[in-house]
């Protein structure tokens, strides 16, 4: 009977041991998760802070570009990135650090645009409503006018070449009379080449 009474006593001492094991593990595991929780949202916002800034926008015009068209970030006046315009007319610079960028729009055949004093912060995301270009600046003079005629005719019926590129304002790879078309229209002839500010709504002064 002492025997008996010996056993039933060391089975109760060993349950709260047991079950003091079990609290002890699952309290492990909840330690071990919330740290894994906190070592990847720590990851997640190194990989963010890497990243670093963004320029985006988009040009005015949404013909297919065939990577003539080019965007390129200045710091000083010394070039610092290019991209390829889209073919809808947008664009984008990332990876970028903080600081003060200006931007230069360059179409061959079409006016530049140019965005000064663009600021960015540690990881900002800033957005150019619209950079605005017109087609028919054959000669990159800046200005759309009969000279540009003139140039176009020049080189009618001509396969695009790096010489006579800037003929080609629809960009379809044959000077044509489409493209005399383009530098008459209202919307583009008399038209110059403009430099406008940055403000940090995203909208620039576009004259």
């Amino acid at each position: 009977m002492k025997k008996f009474l010996c056993i039933i006593l060391a089975i109760m001492m060993l349950v709260p041991v047991g079950t003091a094991a079990l609290a002890m593990n699952a309290g492990a595991e909840d330690v071990l998760k919330a740290e894994l929780v906190s070592n990847t949202a720590s990851a997640e916002n190194s990989a963010k802070n890497a990243e670093g800034a963004t320029i985006s926008g988009k040009v005015n015009v949404s013909f297919i570009f065939n990577n003539d068209g080019k965007a390129t970030l200045l710091q000083g006046g010394h070039p610092v990135k290019v991209v390829n315009i889209a073919a809808n007319g947008s664009y984008l610079f990332d990876k970028l650090a903080e600081g003060t960028y200006d931007l230069r729009i360059s179409i061959p055949g079409w006016t530049e645009n140019n965005v000064t004093s663009i600021s960015v912060s540690e990881n900002e995301d800033v957005e150019i409503c619209e950079n605005v270009v017109f087609g028919g600046d054959v000669d990159q003079s800046g200005v759309i006018d009969v000279l540009d005629v003139a140039a176009a005719l020049a080189n009618l019926g001509e396969n695009v070449t790096s010489t006579n590129i800037n003929s080609d304002v629809d960009h379809n790879k044959e000077v044509c009379l489409g493209d005399i078309s383009v530098i008459l229209a209202t919307k583009n002839y008399g038209q110059s080449a403009f430099t406008s500010s940055y403000f940090n709504d995203g909208w620039t002064n576009p004259y």
